[in-house]
């Protein structure tokens, strides 16, 4: 969701770096939490629909509640740019609506990636199209696998070389 928002905005390198931390690395804290309920409820586990072990301990940061505007809105104020607060709040919205839909969570979830990934590809496409001189989807596909497997194979080489 945070890179069809980070589009739709056309946020420039610093405000990709900023959307990118407060819209998806605030998930960084599941980490934290994730050996202690491997532990205790085994690997399986971390399929189920919820995470609660029954432990009462956190398995998430006060990040994912409302309660985290009182540290992103003065810091968005403070820096004057609520690129902060735009991908924060739609994370916690996103966390809410998941929580909200445990029940149904597949389908709900399914209907989400599949329109998300539908706007991140009409953006792109629009934008593409707008500087091609042929533009078709079939190309636009085309050129768009081959910019993939480039950028793959020089982030596989930079990975293997020391």
């Amino acid at each position: 969701m945070a890179v069809l928002i980070g589009l739709l905005m056309n946020l420039n390198r610093d405000e990709w770096f900023v959307a990118l931390t407060f819209g998806v690395l605030i998930d960084a804290d599941h980490l934290f939490a994730a050996p202690r309920y491997i532990s205790d409820n085994g690997l399986g586990a971390i399929m189920s629909p919820s995470w609660d072990d029954a432990s009462g301990l956190p398995w998430k940061s006060l990040f994912h509640e409302p309660v985290g505007a009182f540290f992103v809105v003065p810091l968005a104020i403070g820096w004057r740019y609520m690129v902060p607060v735009i991908f924060w709040g739609t994370h916690v919205a996103a966390d809410e609506l998941q929580m909200a839909t445990l029940g149904q969570s597949a389908l709900v979830e399914s209907v989400i990636i599949i329109a998300v990934c539908a706007g991140i590809l009409y953006v792109a496409y629009s934008r593409w199209s707008a500087l091609s001189a042929e533009p078709s989807f079939q190309l636009f596909l085309k050129q768009s696998w081959a910019q993939i497997k480039t950028w793959s194979s020089r982030l596989g080489e930079s990975i293997r070389t020391p």
